[in-house]
């Protein structure tokens, strides 16, 4: 299953790499994250976190799981404690003469093996990014003005991040150039079958003495259509302390 793989839950590490800057670029230039990415993870590894996970299936919410996690010497993510893990049971379905019968669609075990079997690929193919992969995208993306619809911040927008019809915008304080959101709009297979979106929010690594320049994602949020279903996965991490 989706929670129980290492892989997946290590996006987390893997993003907040992205934002690991040393120091501010120009007003006018575009953020190395490909350079964020390689030196984040050493600067991430001190620190542990708790990390809060829900997956959603139309609506109603399916698992929920709390664990106390760190990085790994091998850089992936390495469970302390879990100190939660609660797996809804399955709906009572409605009576056969229930005009509502027909509208419901049970959700059978198999099924939510490949949601969530389905959304893990989607995390990993963004977690598992490389920074010459990051690199080629930053060569072809585009600094945009302001965005009226965030103030103080601009956009650097391409396509081709991890596939090569998605479209990933990083969203820039506008004084800093510090990277506060990266939204991704992409598919679930490379096929352009079904959609998926990813936003991820950064923050300061709220810990005593942490790095200026080290940002962490407080919240990643998948929302993806699969198979008739609508799947969401939502990530939010907090209680940040140096490790080990």
């Amino acid at each position: 299953m989706l929670w129980k793989n290492r892989a997946v839950l290590a996006i987390l590490p893997a993003l907040a790499a992205l934002l690991a800057l040393s120091t501010a670029p120009a007003p006018t230039a575009l953020p190395d994250v490909a350079s964020g990415l390689e030196t984040g993870r050493e600067g991430l590894a001190r620190y542990q976190w708790r990390l809060r996970t829900e997956m959603k299936v139309d609506g109603v919410s399916r698992l929920t799981k709390l664990e106390d996690v760190h990085l790994g010497p091998d850089g992936g993510l390495v469970t302390k404690k879990t100190v939660r893990y609660d797996k809804r049971p399955e709906p009572t379905p409605f009576p056969g003469n229930d005009p509502r019968s027909d509208r419901q669609r049970p959700l059978t075990s198999a099924e939510e093996e490949r949601l969530a079997e389905a959304a893990m690929e989607v995390m990993q193919l963004y977690a598992r990014l490389s920074p010459d992969v990051v690199r080629r995208w930053q060569e072809r993306a585009e600094l945009l003005p302001p965005d009226p619809g965030r103030p103080g911040l601009v956009r650097v927008t391409g396509r081709g991040l991890g596939r090569l019809q998605d479209e990933a915008t990083l969203y820039l304080n506008e004084k800093s150039r510090i990277v506060e959101e990266i939204e991704v709009k992409t598919t679930v297979s490379p096929e352009i079958r079904d959609i998926a979106f990813l936003r991820a929010e950064f923050e300061k690594i709220p810990a005593p003495g942490a790095p200026p320049g080290l940002r962490v994602p407080g919240r990643i949020f998948l929302n993806m259509e699969y198979r008739g279903r609508r799947v969401t996965l939502d990530m939010t991490t907090t209680d940040y302390s140096s490790w080990p």
